[in-house]
């Protein structure tokens, strides 16, 4: 009897679903006109509205970079003008090694081991031996003409730039030799022989 009542029940089931999908493709039968009350768009009115679309995901993007940036910042105003919220980050450029010596102006004829450096231009290299002693090493185009031993230094001399090398007066008998380079800073004594 179970049988019979839910057989009963899958029949009359069946049936009325096929009733209401009859229904539903009624629906469906004016399909060829379903596009007549369509207004037509043209090239131009499509890329407007796009355009549209594309400018409000622009400002929201810049309205969530807002939010990042105050979150850092506090959203206060920064002491330095450079650092301020509305500053655009400057890209670093990059720092090489200097391999190609640093030219120095040598007014004076410099004693070296004895013997005179005559006055003139000359490319020099700071060097750490194996002993990690620091020398100039002075040349005049690729013939070497002289070194002397130097001191390794914290200090920059104030100097703006990192690679730098000069030479300044000290007393009457010695100049003074300042480089600075990426690995380290050093300096020397150097004595002079007075023009006679």
């Amino acid at each position: 009897m179970t049988k019979k009542i839910f057989m009963y029940l899958f029949i009359s089931l069946l049936l009325s679903s096929s009733v209401l999908a009859e229904d539903d493709w009624d629906n469906f039968g004016n399909i060829d006109r379903a596009w007549d009350g369509q207004k037509s768009i043209t090239n131009k009115e499509f890329e407007e509205a796009i355009n549209v679309l594309e400018g409000k995901k622009k400002q929201k993007e810049e309205k969530q970079n807002k939010r990042k940036i105050k979150k850092i910042s506090g959203g206060g105003n920064s002491l330095h003008s450079e650092l301020g919220v509305g500053e655009e980050i400057k890209k670093l450029s990059e720092i090489t090694k200097n391999e190609e010596g640093l030219l120095l102006n040598i007014p004076v004829n410099l004693i070296i081991d004895g013997t005179p450096l005559e006055k003139g231009y000359y490319k020099v290299f700071a060097e750490k031996d194996k002993n990690n002693d620091i020398y100039f090493k002075f040349y005049q185009s690729q013939f070497f003409k002289g070194q002397i031993r130097a001191s390794i230094t914290d200090n920059d001399f104030n100097k703006e730039t990192i690679d730098f090398i000069e030479l300044t007066p000290y007393d009457d008998n010695f100049v003074k030799i300042i480089f600075g380079s990426l690995d380290f800073n050093a300096y020397a004594y150097v004595r002079y022989q007075s023009n006679i």
